[in-house]
């Protein structure tokens, strides 16, 4: 069972497990789920919204799945800036609604996806999992607050449930909705737009290919130690937002001056983020396809696939001061 597999990483997760397993996932459709996106899979979509204790209580009960994938939540942060009661309600209550119905039902196992956005921003050395601070800790923006909190709740699950936490990075590639960075600099440079880049673009960031996120889920499905946190990041070549608009100006054929500096800059934008993935390597995971791979990957499925992302842009950008 999958929670939010309409979703971005979602949907690559439940098309990679739906090859080999039966999966069932619970999705409200919010605006960034999208049945197109699971089109051509057994996978079986219930209309359950994870804040709904008793639907999800219900849907569990139902199934009784040999384990949960919690991916569902509130992850854009400009829209969290104007709503971050949602975000919370989603990320934390969402969060809990799960982890009791499988705690009634008794699943052998759940992931809780979070996010590297719950160390807050890094000055230094890549944080290490135990490097997390309680509660909110460091982390910024609402998104994040709320994950970091959701973090806390998983693993106090785990002298209950068999719960394990993964803390992603970045990550992008086909069908990711062009409100966030790499799919909207890909489908404004596809429509012969600027790429605007805030502050002075030197935000760093560490970018992942989505598939390769999703096999570390799968290996952390089998192989991760309850109770303990996994940081999921390529450790290669963590780039600033000016170098990734460039790279996917320089993949769709435009010139350098089509990147620019917006003159606006998010509150509290974070100047960096870094993990350790010592751990999870150490389960044999590594990356599979490389940054520059992964952006020319990217251009050329948003090059054939206008006709889905077309009708979703004038929302997105609606939400950008930029």
């Amino acid at each position: 069972m999958l929670t939010g597999a309409l979703g971005f990483i979602g949907s690559a997760l439940a098309r990679a497990l739906a090859d080999a397993d039966d999966v069932v996932n619970l999705d409200v459709c919010t605006y960034a789920g999208d049945p197109a996106r699971l089109g051509g899979t057994a996978v079986e979509t219930l209309p359950v919204d994870v804040v709904q204790a008793a639907d999800v209580d219900a849907a569990v009960a139902a199934h009784r799945p040999r384990a949960i994938v919690h991916l569902a939540a509130e992850s854009h942060v400009t829209r969290s800036e104007g709503d971050p009661d949602a975000f919370f309600r989603t990320n934390v209550e969402g969060t809990r609604a799960v982890l009791d119905a499988a705690l009634r039902a008794g699943v052998p196992r759940v992931l809780h996806v979070s996010t590297d956005e719950v160390y807050g921003p890094c000055p230094g050395e890549p944080f290490a999992e135990a490097d997390k601070r309680p509660g909110e800790g460091l982390a910024t923006s609402a998104y994040a607050r709320s994950k970091a909190l959701a973090d806390d709740l998983a693993l106090g699950y785990a002298d209950r449930l068999d719960v394990v936490v993964a803390r992603p990075t970045n990550c992008f590639g086909p069908w990711q909705h062009p409100e966030k960075a790499v799919a909207r600099w890909t489908v404004r440079a596809l429509e012969g737009r600027s790429l605007p880049v805030w502050g002075d673009g030197g935000h760093v960031r560490d970018w992942m290919w989505v598939e390769d996120a999703c096999r570390a889920l799968m290996l952390l499905l089998e192989r991760g130690e309850r109770g303990q946190a996994y940081n999921i990041g390529p450790q290669a070549g963590a780039r600033s937002n000016l170098e990734v608009a460039g790279a996917i100006a320089a993949a769709a054929g435009r010139p350098a001056d089509a990147v620019e500096l917006s003159g606006y800059d998010r509150p509290d934008h974070d100047r960096r983020y870094a993990i350790d993935c010592t751990r999870l390597r150490a389960l044999g995971w590594e990356p599979q396809v490389g940054f520059e791979e992964g952006i020319e990957r990217t251009v050329a499925w948003y090059r054939e696939h206008g006709d889905w992302w077309r009708a979703k842009v004038a929302e997105a950008e609606a939400l950008y001061a930029d």
